[in-house]
């Protein structure tokens, strides 16, 4: 009984002393999230340029005989070859526009060095329209119709004044601007 009594006690620290000599793994650390663009830098590198491939599905097939014309200045050529352009160009961009949401949520100045309005609620209603546009391009363009781009025109269009209107071109801060160009 004694036995069973000493083996009753030591288990316990046995086990106690097993986890205490297990390896501890240090928690990865957190990627950063410090924007290295101003707001102007980035959307003249990422919503500009995607936005504009779905604006011109509104006149131009992507995959027509205007193609070529039609990815000019897409993000999708390179030179006279096309680099996953046509539908896919198109898809891709869309989603391109959904993925921007985080992006435009992250603290940065903007091109004028105030910060950008980013925590502001009418800011992160701008930023789901966008996403909610992206979205409902990509719908579109997975059904390859050029007439469902036509109406994705006119969400996507409203989703960028939605931002520009308020933000891009107005007073922000006792004179100063988010502005581009400046």
């Amino acid at each position: 009984m004694k036995k069973i009594c000493v083996l009753a006690l030591l288990i316990p620290a046995l086990v106690a002393g097993w986890r205490m000599s297990e390896p501890t793994v240090a928690a990865a650390p957190e990627p950063a999230t410090k924007a290295q663009m101003n707001m102007l830098q980035l959307m003249r590198a990422f919503p500009f340029p995607h936005a504009n491939v779905l604006f011109d599905t509104q006149g131009r097939d992507p995959i027509g005989p205007e193609k070529k014309q039609s990815m000019v200045f897409s993000v999708y050529r390179w030179g006279d070859s096309d680099t996953y352009a046509g539908w896919e160009g198109v898809e891709n961009s869309a989603l391109a526009l959904v993925e921007m949401a985080p992006i435009l949520l992250t603290p940065r100045a903007c091109s004028n060095g105030i910060p950008a309005p980013v925590t502001q609620p009418e800011w992160k209603k701008a930023v789901q329209g966008l996403v909610m546009a992206g979205e409902k391009a990509h719908q579109a363009a997975l059904t390859r119709n050029m007439d469902a781009m036509l109406d994705v025109g006119e969400t996507l269009s409203s989703a960028c004044a939605a931002c520009h209107d308020r933000y891009r071109d107005v007073d922000l801060d006792g004179g100063t601007r988010c502005k581009a160009g400046k």
